[in-house]
């Protein structure tokens, strides 16, 4: 197989070499191919577990019915947590403190 980079990415290649943090050009590209390939696995993971968490929810009744409303609070909760920079750490959509 034969890859030619961009002029950017072969310079990056080869620094990478020439300030010893792999032994040639190969183990550059090898290694980047190893992080994209666990890094797409690690996706596609955490998509299906998302996916059967979600299912358990429904099988459990646990579920929100989808409304305008309540599109229209996750979008001003968003909004508001985006202008104030917060960083949102809870996975789920629908704010807490949403009622039906």
């Amino acid at each position: 197989m034969h890859v030619r980079f961009a002029e950017i990415d072969d310079g990056f290649i080869k620094s990478q070499v020439q300030n010893g943090f792999y032994t040639n050009e190969t183990e550059v590209v090898r290694d980047a191919v190893r992080r994209l390939r666990e890094e797409k696995q690690a996706r596609h993971k955490h998509f299906y577990e998302a996916v059967m968490k979600g299912n358990a929810a429904i099988e459990r009744g646990d579920v929100v019915p989808y409304s305008r409303d309540l599109m229209e609070e996750i979008k001003s909760e968003a909004d508001r947590r985006a202008q104030n920079g917060e960083i949102v750490n809870n996975p789920d959509a629908i704010p807490e403190n949403f009622k039906p």
